[in-house]
C-alpha cells in the first residue's frame, strides 16, 4: 500500500489515448533543454509538492491528504493529466485526458472538472512562486465552449502578478492543437503563513 502512495502517476498508463501519449512525448521533448520539468504527480497531496516547495515547507512526516485529481484509482476513468513547470516557475502547462466519470451533460465534461482542472494548474504556478503552502482565495472562468468527454486539453496558466502574499495568475485551457479555447480563468491565490507550533522549550 506504501508503494503505490509514493508512485509517480504523471507518466502514460493504460488508460491514456494515443493523443495523450503523443503530446506528452511532444513536452517531454519541449522539456529535455531544461526550459521545463515534469512536476511528479502522486495520491496524496503532500507528495505532490514540488521539492523545492517542501523545503519550504519542511519536512513532511505524515501522509497528506488525498490529491483530489487523483481520486479515482481505476485508469482513463477520471483525471489523467501532467503538469510542466517553466524554469522560472511563473508558468505551469497540463496536459489532461477527461475520463468518463467526469460526465455532466451527456457526452461533455461537467463544469466542475474543468474547473478542477484549472483550479489546480494556477494552484502549481502559485506554489512555485510563493515557495511555499497557498490556498485559493478567488477563482473566476469563463467557459467558452464544451469539452467533450475524452478529450485531451492543455491548461496554460502563468503569473500576471505578485503583491506581498498575493499571487494573481491566468489561465487559457485549449485543444492540444490550438484550434478551440475552452476556458479562461483569473485566479487569485494567497501565500499561507506559517502555522507551526514553535519548538518546544528545554528543560
Amino acid at each position: 500500500m506504501e508503494a503505490a502512495r509514493v508512485s509517480d502517476l504523471a507518466v502514460p498508463n493504460t488508460g491514456w489515448s494515443a493523443a495523450m501519449c503523443e503530446q506528452f512525448q511532444r513536452l517531454l521533448r519541449r522539456a529535455a533543454d531544461g526550459s521545463w520539468r515534469r512536476i511528479p504527480s502522486y495520491r496524496r497531496g503532500l507528495d505532490y509538492l514540488p521539492e523545492v516547495v517542501q523545503m519550504a515547507v519542511g519536512v513532511v512526516t505524515r501522509p497528506g491528504p488525498r490529491l483530489f485529481l487523483r481520486s479515482v484509482d481505476e485508469e482513463g476513468a477520471g483525471f489523467e493529466y501532467a503538469i510542466f513547470l517553466h524554469a522560472s516557475g511563473h508558468r505551469t502547462q497540463c496536459l489532461c485526458q477527461l475520463g468518463p466519470y467526469l460526465e455532466g451533460h451527456h457526452g461533455f465534461a461537467h463544469g466542475g472538472a474543468i474547473a478542477t482542472l484549472i483550479d489546480s494548474t494556477v494552484g502549481t504556478c502559485a506554489l512555485a512562486v510563493a515557495k511555499a503552502s497557498v490556498m485559493t482565495a478567488k477563482l473566476s472562468i469563463s467557459y467558452l465552449a464544451p469539452v467533450p468527454v475524452g478529450a485531451v486539453v492543455v491548461a496554460d496558466s502563468r503569473m500576471e502578478r505578485h503583491e506581498g502574499r498575493k499571487i494573481f495568475l491566468s489561465c487559457h485551457v485549449r485543444d492540444t492543437k490550438r484550434d478551440t479555447l475552452y476556458a479562461e480563468a483569473t485566479a487569485l491565490f494567497i501565500q499561507v503563513e506559517d502555522t507551526k507550533p514553535p519548538p518546544a522549550a528545554s528543560l
